[in-house]
This record gives structure tokens, C-alpha cells and sequence, in this order.
């Protein structure tokens, strides 16, 4: 298998490449947005892993999460 051939398996797999494929999000941070609000399953099922805090801290899920950072103060319950 070509090395092209792997990488457009990887795209195809990624769930935020998907959402741009498919024309449901039209920008990257749209659809980044769109992922983060549907995968908590998947956040509860890394939590509930064998992984390390390191490990999970470099999980690319959890690196998105960290990017997209945390709800503003005018959002918080508070």
C-alpha cells in the first residue's frame, strides 16, 4: 500500500475531515466545534482507559479540547 493511499485513509477516517467532506461544516473551527459537542462518549471512554495523565494528556482529542479551551466567564454558571 502507497504511502498516499495511507494518508487518505487517515483523512477519510477523521471525523472533522468528514464533517468538512460532507458539507456540514464549511470551516475547520466549525467543524471542530460540531465534533467536540458530539464525542463526550468518547471523552468517558479515554477517562476510563489504562491511560497514563500523560497519555491522555497527548491524546489528539483532548489536545482539541485544550485548544478550543473552556466556556468564557458570560457562559459560566457563576
Amino acid at each position: 500500500m502507497s504511502a498516499d493511499t495511507n494518508n487518505f485513509r487517515e483523512l477519510d477516517d477523521d471525523p472533522i475531515t468528514g464533517l468538512l467532506l460532507r458539507g456540514e461544516a464549511s470551516t475547520v473551527l466549525e467543524a471542530e466545534e460540531m465534533y467536540l459537542e458530539h464525542c463526550m462518549p468518547e471523552v468517558l471512554r479515554l477517562l476510563e482507559s489504562p491511560l497514563s495523565d500523560t497519555e491522555l494528556g497527548q491524546h489528539p482529542l483532548m489536545v482539541l479540547f485544550r485548544v478550543h479551551g473552556s466556556r468564557g466567564w458570560e457562559d459560566s454558571l457563576l
